[in-house]
């Protein structure tokens, strides 16, 4: 009976064998060689023209504060009861209104804050604070 001594013995092989891993990236390699200049060819596709308009800008209206709580709505001043009336006349003509509010450096926060409450009773929903 023969059997294999210790040093006939070979050791079990640890690396990774690349050699099918490189076969691999060099198909693909050629592969993408192949199609690329296939890339630069490309072919016109007539696009249909759209019918439809876009729709127009809302209306801006433009609501300065300035100091002594004085409030001006396209520069002409309102009390607080007639600004809120006219917002929500103006509102009632143009539903997509934006209001714009402008407040002076110089005017208190409670002639920003009565502003904003006439606009929001009267129904403005769009209002941008510059």
């Amino acid at each position: 009976m023969a059997f294999a001594s210790a040093a006939s013995v070979r050791p079990a092989i640890a690396d990774i064998n690349v050699t099918p891993l490189v076969d691999v990236m060099l198909v693909l390699l050629i592969i993408f060689m192949v199609t690329t200049p296939l890339l630069d060819q490309r072919f016109v596709m007539p696009l249909p023209q759209s019918r439809i308009t876009p729709p127009a800008p809302p209306t801006q209206l433009r609501l300065q504060v300035e100091p002594g709580d004085v409030l001006r709505l396209e520069g002409q001043a309102y009390a607080p009861a007639a600004l809120q009336a006219e917002l929500a006349r103006r509102q009632a003509q143009e539903p997509g209104l934006v209001l714009k509010l402008v407040v002076d450096p110089q005017a208190d926060y409670q002639g920003a804050t009565t502003a904003l409450a006439a606009a929001e009773r009267a129904g403005v929903a769009n209002i941008s604070i510059e």
